[in-house]
Order: C-alpha cells, then sequence, then structure tokens
C-alpha cells in the first residue's frame, strides 16, 4: 500500500549557526563570492570555511552558483520567506 506521505517533498536539513550567517549575507547581497562573504561575516573565519560552507549550502540546494573566470558566483535559490515556508512544512 502507498502512503501519501511517499510523494511529499522532504523538510529541508537544518541549518547550523554559521550556513544560516553565510546565508543572509547571501539573501541581503544577491550574488556573492567567498571573498564576500568572508568580509562581510562578523567574525573572521579562514576562506576555506566559507567556501566550504558555501558549497553545502549549494549540495542543499539552497544556492545556486555559477562559475566567473575561477571563482564561483553564489545566489539564493529561494528567497527568504519561501525557506521559512519549507522549514515550517508547507
Amino acid at each position: 500500500m502507498l502512503s501519501l506521505f511517499h510523494h511529499r517533498e522532504p523538510s529541508p536539513l537544518p541549518l547550523g549557526p554559521l550556513e544560516i550567517a553565510v546565508m543572509e549575507i547571501v539573501w541581503s547581497q544577491g550574488e556573492s563570492n567567498v571573498r564576500d562573504v568572508v568580509d562581510r561575516l562578523a567574525r573572521p573565519l579562514a576562506y576555506t570555511t566559507i567556501m566550504t560552507t558555501l558549497d553545502r549550502l549549494f549540495k542543499k540546494r539552497l544556492l545556486l552558483r555559477q562559475k566567473v573566470d575561477r571563482a564561483f558566483y553564489y545566489s539564493p535559490a529561494l528567497t527568504r520567506d519561501e525557506w521559512e515556508h519549507k522549514r515550517a512544512g508547507e
């Protein structure tokens, strides 16, 4: 017997504090690269830490990315409101 729950979109993975901070920056700035995010964070973190965090958010389908020259530029895949609705299970 098939359950109706199989047709629902899975709930988004929870975000950690750094992921939330990075998403807030990308939502407020629009398209951003790693350096943009590093420069806007409230606390100093390694470039590679932010690069990894942006990549994880991309893999979670919260960010889109495009390569320009040798750098990736990230933009939100969802608005803040869309994310809140998904998180709430709507």
